[in-house]
């Protein structure tokens, strides 16, 4: 079930990160217009440092694969697939752009790419929690054929795609 390490659309190159990543990573996750899920905005690089051990490790052990997404060499945002609430069997995917490049398509693209590289893997499920008011998410993967599963805590939906 293991996923390749580069992907390529018509306009972005997906490739696992390397160690060398991690300042222009962090730029990303420490904007408050770019990272709004989890805590929020990240204060460290060590943050962003345990954030890329952690995808590593998944990667090891399950074979799943988070991608730094480029353009024209530039990283401008990230998705990937890791074991959610649901677990390693239907693992759930996240993406990121990074707020100058969003609204450009850029992100149905890259999970385009993704959920492509998933069903060629052979997993047979994934999910993506998504919060209520992000309708441009939620645009994204209905487009890509998730449908909603459930709500929870009032604002977070549950979305799936069996391949």
């Amino acid at each position: 079930m293991a996923m390749v390490a580069e992907l390529a659309t018509r306009r972005l190159r997906l490739s696992t990160f390397g160690p060398s990543d991690a300042a222009d990573l962090h730029v990303l996750f420490s904007d408050p217009r770019t990272h709004t899920i989890g805590g929020g905005p990240f204060t460290s690089i060590g943050q962003t440092g345990r954030w890329l051990a952690r995808r590593d490790q998944v990667r090891a052990d399950l074979g799943f694969v988070w991608y730094g997404v480029r353009l024209n060499g530039t990283l401008i945002g990230n998705c990937g697939v890791f074991p959610g609430r649901t677990g390693a069997v239907e693992p759930e995917i996240g993406y990121l752009i990074h707020w100058p490049f969003q609204g450009r398509g850029f992100a149905g693209e890259a999970v385009g790419a993704l959920l492509g590289e998933c069903r060629r893997a052979g997993i047979g499920r994934v999910w993506a929690t998504i919060r209520e008011r992000n309708a441009a998410s939620r645009r994204i993967v209905e487009r890509h054929g998730m449908s909603l599963i459930r709500t929870e805590l009032e604002d977070l939906l549950f979305y799936a795609l069996k391949f």
